[in-house]
């Protein structure tokens, strides 16, 4: 196949056929979970396959379906993926849900470093996913940490608000790239400069962002990066990346611990005769992003998700840029002939795919949505959400 051709423009059915419920369904609900593909269940089921077959005992070597923290495809898909968001192979471990990597990032990693206190304070926005803010909460009842929570305008965060808030007693501020319930997508290079100029580190949930825009958090110069692969990058649940940067590696020493992260000269050693439950494992941890792992990713999942990348890669991430933009605005301008009233950025700059609008009314925007859900007889369900966060809500839209 011709590697210069884009597949979305030349052979764009092909594509949709990975997506069967396409047949029934209108589908515009990818920030809320994204389609089962064609592809990514093939490998899980290929996952089952191998593990029937017998392909999952203890060998002299790895097998490709072995232990599944141990397997070929996790650690081919830490790779591609931190291809994906322009980092290197070290920085990047695999990782499910933000929770996790907020909870880690909180209560371990940043507190390790240096302990939390009364007068440190945390940035974040009225349309940063709760989830966040939640953890931050705990900061607040054990610490007396400051949560400084920057209100919206319109539906987006204007960058003279955030830099406000920021000052020389930030520890950490936290964004989601692309704002989960109303699709605001921020310029994080600018963010990361403010942070930086003050001492803070960058928390990026990038959940409705990676695999929908082109991402790359060496040219943000950002700290951290959490996402999932069940929304936008068309992948199963329970896989997803964690990036760290690379310097912020060796500075952390976690109180986590996780025994397959250190080094081992002699490889793992429950094979050796003189394997001793400490001495075998009293070694340095490895100076990846692996250290931080919690290996919370299971074999089907990450067999699952590296098909997902291969076929982010297969597509290229620019060429689904290009076009989810492109549909973002198609509905822009559909929706506004029709009179809605838009809840989120419409301005191409700070936006993707993702929009928020409103009938007029709490009731009637339900009652759309109702009649989307419930369509008539011989129509198809139009698949959207309804959502609302810091004043901004209303029917949400993706056009992945």
């Amino acid at each position: 196949m011709n590697s210069t051709m884009n597949l979305l423009e030349e052979r764009f059915d092909e594509v949709r056929e990975q997506f069967g419920l396409l047949e029934h369904w209108i589908f515009l609900n990818t920030p809320d979970q994204t389609l089962p593909g064609k592809y990514w269940l093939k490998a899980v089921r290929q996952f089952f396959d191998f593990q029937e077959a017998g392909r999952m005992e203890d060998m002299p070597n790895q097998d490709i379906a072995t232990h599944p923290f141990l397997m070929a495809a996790t650690y081919e898909a830490m790779e591609r993926s931190a291809k994906l968001i322009g980092a290197d192979r070290e920085e990047v471990t695999l990782m499910y849900r933000p929770l996790q990597a907020a909870n880690l990032i909180v209560n371990d990693m940043m507190d390790t470093m240096q302990e939390w206190k009364e007068g440190d304070n945390v940035v974040f926005t009225d349309l940063t996913y709760p989830s966040v803010p939640y953890v931050f909460m705990n900061l607040r009842d054990r610490h007396g940490v400051e949560l400084r929570c920057v209100k919206n305008v319109n539906g987006e965060i204007l960058m003279e608000d955030l830099e406000k808030a920021i000052d020389a007693n930030t520890r950490l501020v936290t964004i989601n790239r692309t704002t989960p319930f109303c699709g605001f997508t921020y310029d994080v290079k600018q963010v990361c400069k403010i942070a930086h100029e003050h001492g803070a580190l960058v928390l990026d949930d990038a959940f409705q962002a990676v695999g929908a825009i082109k991402v790359d958090v060496h040219d943000d110069d950002l700290d951290f990066l959490v996402t999932g692969s069940y929304k936008w990058q068309n992948g199963p649940e329970g896989a997803g990346i964690f990036y760290i940067k690379k310097d912020l590696i060796e500075k952390i020493n976690p109180r986590y611990r996780n025994y397959l992260a250190i080094s081992m000269p002699e490889g793992v050693p429950f094979s050796l005769e003189h394997h001793d439950n400490l001495k075998s494992w009293d070694n340095p941890q490895i100076q990846t992003a692996q250290k931080f792992s919690q290996d919370l990713v299971t074999g089907p999942s990450a067999f699952g998700w590296l098909a997902a990348l291969k076929f982010i890669e297969k597509l290229g991430i620019e060429n689904i840029e290009k076009r989810v933009r492109c549909l973002g605005q198609y509905a822009v301008n559909r929706l506004r002939d029709v009179g809605v009233t838009f809840r989120s950025p419409t301005d191409p700059g700070k936006m993707h795919g993702m929009i928020t609008y409103t009938t007029g009314s709490y009731e009637r925007d339900l009652e759309s949505f109702r009649r989307f859900s419930y369509p008539p007889i011989g129509k198809k369900p139009i698949k959207v959400s309804m959502r609302a966060l810091g004043g901004v809500g209303g029917i949400r839209i993706g056009t992945h």
